[in-house]
């Protein structure tokens, strides 16, 4: 079995001791390297290359949003999981925008931690509850009507883009170069009023593209 490589990013030792001990019970998960700051998960990051990133929003140095930014400029396959207990809607947009591929909240139980760890691995999406929730009642009003109009290739590439993929991911998937996604994606976008990655999400989680 192929043990899948972890960086750990939190400035709390109590929060990284526990995590670390969680994580240990998983099969096939192995924490290399603890991060006390963002500058040490940068360097960590760019190192190691884990399969994943755990990462706190709130540490000193550059904040979890301003890491995952800095990763997906030179890295866009690490999976970046989100553990946190801060629940604002503008900071999970920040880091949904900024290229993460999980929010988990910290108040987590060990069945969520894996099921975010495979989902992620499995190039999907995974937010907690609460927050998933929260962005799908969140946003334009009226948009079921247009979710219902969309066309079978917009509705393809809209639960794709909000489970996670890459434009190389979902061209790959459907068969189609890169460029046809990034014109069906824009073309996605002024029908439904988004703006960014993190738009779709919210209208696919509101219309049930994806739950």
């Amino acid at each position: 079995m192929k043990t899948t490589r972890i960086i750990l990013a939190d400035d709390q030792l109590l929060i990284r001791a526990g995590i670390r001990a969680i994580v240990e019970t998983l099969p096939g998960f192995q924490i290399e390297e603890e991060c006390t700051d963002g500058y040490e998960a940068i360097s960590a990051i760019q190192r190691l290359q884990p399969d994943v990133v755990l990462l706190d929003i709130a540490m000193p140095g550059p904040s979890g949003i301003e890491v995952a930014r800095t990763i997906r400029q030179f890295d866009p396959n690490t999976k970046i999981l989100v553990l946190s207990s801060i629940d604002r809607l503008e900071i999970v947009e920040q880091a949904l925008a900024a290229g993460i591929n999980g929010y988990l909240l910290k108040d987590f139980v060990l069945a969520e931690l894996l099921q975010a760890l495979e989902m992620v691995l499995n190039g999907e999406r995974f937010l907690s509850p609460k927050i998933r929730e929260m962005l799908r009642f969140t946003g334009t009003e009226g948009t079921t009507g247009i979710g219902a109009r969309l066309t079978i290739r917009q509705t393809e590439i809209l639960r794709l883009v909000a489970s996670g993929r890459t434009t190389k991911e979902i061209a790959r998937d459907l068969g189609i170069s890169p460029k046809t996604v990034e014109f069906h994606r824009g073309r996605l976008m002024e029908r439904i009023g988004a703006h960014d990655v993190t738009g779709l999400t919210r209208f696919a989680l509101q219309t049930g593209v994806v739950c």
